[in-house]
């Protein structure tokens, strides 16, 4: 009985780190780089406090990080990206 605990722990782990996405400082550059392009984000930018958590906070880039740099020009991605750093802006705000 023991064994299958082990083995369904195993399990869980490797599910757990498949789906988590490991971020690197270039997924967030090039993340920043490709929002850059949107109002929205250009806004962002213009509000001193945004900007600085934005160029700063390690939870806010942590999320930029996040996004899938290839599916940010999608409009429906987009607008969810856009609500997901609305909210950790206005968390650490």
């Amino acid at each position: 009985m023991q064994g299958l605990g082990i083995i369904i722990e195993l399990l869980m782990f490797v599910v757990d780190h498949q789906f988590a996405k490991e971020v690197t400082q270039k997924d967030i550059e090039n993340n920043i780089e490709k929002l850059k392009k949107y109002p929205w984000f250009q806004d962002y930018l213009k509000n001193g406090q945004y900007r600085e958590l934005i160029t700063h906070h390690k939870d806010v880039r942590h999320r930029i990080g996040k996004f899938k740099t290839e599916k940010l020009d999608h409009v429906h991605y987009n607008a969810k990206c856009h609500g997901k750093l609305e909210k950790v802006l206005e968390r650490y705000n």
